[in-house]
């Protein structure tokens, strides 16, 4: 399965993987280019997320913050979320739920 990433108004929807094999898709990720004030990224879809993809994520996290952007983490898996606490980067994560 591929990444889908589509923007709902200031929601963006991630679907599939967010993995070292779907990244290179969205590598530079313009679409914030096209965003202000707060952002959702919405994770409700995802279904696979590997160390690659959440460096990618902290990547955006840190872009966005540039950009003046406020990023918020939606329902994000349980995968991710093992991920972040072995990886010690869940306080650096903006996840509102």
């Amino acid at each position: 399965m591929a990444l889908t990433i589509n923007q709902q108004d200031q929601t963006i929807v991630f679907s599939g993987k967010l993995d070292r094999d779907t990244l290179m898709m969205y590598s530079p990720f313009t679409l914030l280019n096209r965003l202000s004030g707060k952002v959702t990224f919405d994770f409700s879809a995802l279904t696979n997320v590997d160390s690659a993809g959440l460096a990618w994520l902290i990547q955006q996290i840190a872009r966005a913050r540039t950009m003046n952007l406020q990023i918020e983490i939606t329902k994000v898996p349980a995968q991710l979320l093992s991920l972040a606490k072995v990886s010690a980067v869940t306080t650096i994560l903006p996840i509102i739920d």
